[in-house]
């Protein structure tokens, strides 16, 4: 008997073909595009984010949302017009959800344009600049560490009220050189401080830094304060040393300046700084020392405070891709449910404010100190309050 289908068999079978089909959408590997310097002067940076990246993926099985993760990392060579080619590779041909990663300013400004015009959204780890969540700021831009602004203005404020009247600054003339240590100005400034001069290097070619340091020790000033990272950081606390500074001029700085993956470099020149971080190892509250034990199990070191940026970076993801049930092809959708994440992290409670950074409500004032087998380690002093954004960012507005 030739017996033709009835209609509602048919629509029956093209939904059911329908169902299939997006079971088997959803069972394909979300893809994350991690963008870092892994060559050059910040390849220690990357290495201490990719770690923290690695831990956090482990721990959740390697999954969010219901969807397995697939994470495609690239070199973004510190560079804003290669990193531009890289990502419209990433997005192009290897058919990206998500972008993240950058430690550059540059590169940083740079993604978030793109971002924009390709409707990608993109969750930065470092890349401090104001302009980032201030004036450039969009709909398919987060950051989950800090502006420099909110940063440094607390230190600059810190400093001031210690009785730090006059202070001279030091830095890379680039885009998070003149962030930071404007930062920094701004927060000493309105503390009651001075800063005298403002003292710029070329950025990743400056060897000799004498003649900038022989400036600062005739301007009289109190301190110095100096943002540098990688090889440049060791080059800066070594010769600041050798100068004979250490007591008449302290040099004042950040996580990056006094970066611990920098110590053994480094040596004798950066026993008793002082220098302000995000993270440190002993840290007082839960979300630090769970996350000091994992990383312990995994590494068998401590973290350093790349590590516990990265970290966070891709648990606020994780949490915003199940918060979304795994779906962000909708880029500006997907940022605005990261809005809502908030966890117990390095740093304590994690939560975004209303421009796309993560919160920044404390900084941790740090010495550098012996250990008992000699090695130099960090040990916290206090706790003072961060800073806020500069203005211009309209989305929350």
């Amino acid at each position: 008997m030739n017996r033709r289908p009835t209609f509602a068999a048919v629509a029956a079978l093209l939904t059911a073909i329908g169902f299939s089909g997006a079971a088997e959408a959803q069972q394909e590997p979300l893809r994350i595009g991690l963008m870092l310097p892994y060559k050059g002067i910040y390849a220690q940076l990357a290495e201490g984010i990719d770690k923290g990246w690695k831990l956090a993926l482990e721990e959740w099985g390697n999954k969010a949302g219901g969807r397995m993760l697939e994470v495609i990392r690239v070199d973004d060579e510190n560079n804003p017009t290669g990193a531009i080619q890289k990502a419209n590779k990433l997005v192009k041909s290897d058919r990206v959800d998500i972008l993240a990663g950058v430690v550059s300013s540059g590169v940083g400004i740079a993604m978030s344009k793109f971002a924009l015009t390709e409707q990608k959204p993109l969750v930065l780890t470092f890349a401090v600049a104001d302009q980032i969540t201030g004036e450039l700021c969009n709909a398919y831009t987060a950051r989950t560490l800090f502006s420099a602004n909110a940063y440094q203005s607390g230190a600059g404020m810190y400093w001031a009220k210690q009785g730090m009247k006059t202070a001279v600054t030091l830095g890379p003339d680039y885009a998070a050189g003149r962030a930071m240590l404007d930062g920094f100005k701004r927060g000493f400034e309105a503390g009651g401080g001075k800063v005298m001069e403002m003292l710029w290097s070329d950025f990743q070619k400056t060897k000799d830094w004498g003649p900038l340091l022989t400036r600062a020790k005739d301007s009289g000033a109190q301190m110095i304060y100096s943002f540098y990272g990688g090889s440049e950081s060791i080059q800066v606390v070594k010769q600041h040393s050798e100068f004979g500074l250490k007591r008449s001029l302290p040099l004042h700085g950040d996580q990056w300046l006094y970066d611990e993956t920098l110590f053994d470099a480094m040596g004798e020149a950066a026993l008793g700084a002082r220098y302000f971080s995000v993270a440190t190892p002993d840290a007082p509250h839960e979300g630090s020392k769970k996350f000091v034990a994992a990383y312990k199990k995994k590494y068998n070191e401590e973290p350093d405070v790349n590590a516990s940026a990265g970290y966070e970076n891709i648990v606020a993801i994780l949490h915003g891709i199940d918060k979304s049930k795994g779906q962000v092809s909708d880029g500006a959708a997907f940022i605005k449910t990261l809005q809502s994440v908030t966890f117990e992290g390095p740093r304590g409670k994690f939560y975004f404010n209303k421009d796309n950074n993560a919160q920044l409500d404390q900084l941790f004032l740090v010495e550098v100190v012996k250990q008992p087998d000699g090695k130099l380690t960090r040990k916290l002093v206090e706790t003072v309050p961060g800073g806020k954004d500069l203005p211009g960012c309209k989305m929350g507005s």
